[in-house]
């Protein structure tokens, strides 16, 4: 989400569980195909930038298989155990993905240095080039659907799955790189852009393992959402102020309570009307919010 713009969010309805299950059926399958692939490869070249590509693709297809599990989980209705429903399972899953992708990018750091330190002449470079090309234009299309699920979702377990997806895309263009630098003589290339792509990795780890703590640690809403809901409550004709105001995030739920300052003449009726307007004002902006506004009764005079 970005911090400094209202969340563009659809509502919770078939279509949200449908992209975000089509969006990970789709990953399952990249995942499978680029595995068999890359082993190939692999098995053909030797090359420590395909073993660290082979490596990020294996544990692509485990965190895929952990978001499918987990977005079944995510999508089941509220009930009487879990009254806010289940979409931190989201969360929990994007946090093991960034183990899983820690894990990796250290794996390649360290191989990637061990090829800096003693390179070797790679082999079959021309078959590699072809392979990595044609897993570069399949996991590219992916990553382009996986971008249009999260636009119209905001699925932080999909936007998870695409970093996966985005980093092996900048695999497979290393790969290429130190295929054709290898292929004249630079066979440092290969170690070098293992390291690279490592680093890379790790720091993208950390931004969503960031993201997703902050939802189980139910975190308030960036501070330009907070100022939008407060401009919203504070527009509605009958309230006088608000106060107490929380929120917090929940997969593509927000959470929104608050104390309403309600003139203390008007009536329960008034009131009530007064709160409800307030929830529809806030629900134009915020369609996924869950509100709960609590009137309280004020000196104060429009």
């Amino acid at each position: 989400m970005n911090d400094k713009e209202l969340p563009e969010v659809m509502p919770l309805d078939s279509n949200y569980a449908r992209l975000v299950k089509l969006a990970t059926f789709a990953s399952i399958a990249v995942a499978f195909l680029l595995i068999l692939t890359k082993f190939l490869v692999l098995a053909l070249t030797e090359s420590s930038t395909m073993l660290a590509s082979l490596t990020d693709s294996v544990m692509d297809l485990l965190a895929s298989l952990i978001n499918f599990i987990a977005i079944r989980y995510a999508m089941q209705p509220a009930d009487s155990d879990h009254r806010y429903g289940h979409f931190k399972a989201e969360s929990l899953a994007s946090l093991a993905q960034c183990t899983f992708i820690l894990g990796s990018s250290l794996f390649l750091i360290m191989h990637g240095a061990k090829s800096i330190i003693n390179p070797s002449q790679l082999e079959n470079l021309d078959f590699g080039i072809i392979v990595s090309l044609i897993a570069l234009v399949v996991t590219a299309i992916l990553t382009f659907f996986q971008g249009y699920v999260i636009k119209k979702t905001k699925s932080s377990i999909i936007e998870a799955d695409r970093l996966h997806y985005l980093s092996d895309i900048f695999f497979n263009v290393v790969v290429l790189l130190s295929l054709v630098l290898s292929n004249y003589g630079i066979l440092r290339a290969d170690g070098i852009f293992s390291v690279i792509l490592g680093l890379y990795i790790a720091f993208g780890a950390l931004r969503i393992g960031k993201r997703a703590l902050n939802e189980l640690l139910d975190k308030e809403l960036p501070q330009e959402h907070i100022d939008a809901i407060l401009a919203l409550i504070i527009s509605t004709d009958g309230v006088l102020g608000i106060h107490d105001l929380r929120t917090r995030s929940s997969g593509p739920k927000i959470f929104i309570q608050g104390h309403l300052e309600i003139y203390k003449l008007a009536t329960l009726e008034e009131a009530h009307h007064i709160a409800d307007k307030a929830e529809e004002t806030i629900l134009s902006k915020y369609p996924n919010a869950d509100i709960t506004l609590h009137m309280e009764p004020t000196n104060k005079e429009n």
